[in-house]
């Protein structure tokens, strides 16, 4: 066996050893998936899921197949760049469709969809979201109180990736990439889309509606514009066609999302990318780095001397 040889079996198994990777985007195979709640007390329900908890600050230790529900205001949950996945298999057929309501069904059908993380009632807010992989849910998000920040996350493959509602709210970093709406204003009328909404730094990618739920044929004269920037920087929009004459970054035109909505300042360059889990050793990784990796090459080392001293001889 060549010193090659030996070198990529090693690295390979080191691989195999490492406790962390980040799964890209999953077509999940099963159709039901488990609940998992945070409690108005602050406990996980159930209490194996891979999330521990610090305070106000609940923390992904391991990839997650289940939909999320909080009813505990005013905490942080921090998916540490693992993913929470769901059933949605990129089939639309017997899930409600945001926007097309029930009687799009063929009959007989009920409509049915899974939400990746909801706030559950109006009571909750105050929910800090960040770096989390949220892929294949009918609805990835439902934001629908207020004083609630997005940032950091990679939100993937849903029907709806974020949907939106509340004021005060933060949508910042957030890589939002091949949704069939990539973010949806869940207002009952455009006029009613709050001045305050932050929505900036974001990359939207290949989504075949970047923006949904706050467009109409007609706007009311007196409606002013809605800017989808924070006044200095927009956000990526890969469909967008300007260029950047001057290199700053940014287009030297606003994207335009229809008459009344536009970013004024979009990137050029995509600003997000999804998360991955930091780098920690664990106990396995440091006995093959301490003792099995030196003693795997000292084997080979012996076993090309013996070879050349064995050619030397004939």
């Amino acid at each position: 066996m060549s010193i090659k040889a030996v070198l990529f079996i090693v690295s390979f198994l080191v691989i195999l050893a490492s406790p962390f990777a980040f799964i890209g985007p999953v077509i999940a195979a099963v159709n039901v998936v488990q609940t998992v709640v945070i409690q108005p007390d602050g406990s996980i329900s159930p209490s194996t899921v891979p999330i521990q908890r610090n305070g106000d600050t609940y923390t992904f230790t391991g990839n997650l197949s289940a939909t999320m529900r909080i009813h505990r205001s005013n905490i942080v949950l921090d998916g540490a760049g693992y993913t929470l996945h769901g059933p949605y298999n990129g089939t639309s057929l017997d899930v409600w469709m945001i926007g097309e309501g029930s009687n799009q069904l063929p009959e007989g059908v009920l409509a049915q969809y899974t939400i990746g993380i909801d706030l559950a009632n109006r009571e909750v807010k105050g929910i800090t979201i960040k770096n989390l992989n949220i892929l294949n849910f009918s609805i990835g998000m439902y934001m629908w109180t207020n004083n609630n920040t997005i940032t950091g996350n990679a939100v993937c493959y849903n029907i709806v990736g974020i949907l939106l509602s509340g004021s005060n709210s933060t949508i910042t970093n957030n890589y939002i990439s091949h949704n069939t709406q990539g973010l949806f204003f869940g207002f009952n009328d455009p006029s009613d889309i709050p001045s305050d909404i932050i929505i900036s730094h974001n990359g939207f990618e290949s989504n075949k509606m970047q923006i949904n739920g706050c467009l109409c044929d007609e706007y009311p004269e007196n409606e002013p514009p809605h800017s989808w920037d924070n006044g200095e920087v927009g956000n990526y929009w890969s469909d967008y066609t300007g260029i950047d004459a001057d290199n700053d970054g940014f287009g030297d035109t606003p994207y335009i999302v229809d008459i009344q909505n536009q970013d004024r300042f979009p990137f050029i360059q995509n600003p997000a990318k999804p998360p991955a889990p930091s780098v920690k050793l664990s106990f396995e990784i440091v006995i093959l780095a301490v003792v099995i990796v030196p003693t795997v090459l000292f084997v080979a080392s012996f076993v090309v001397k013996e070879k050349n001293f064995r050619r030397k001889k004939a």
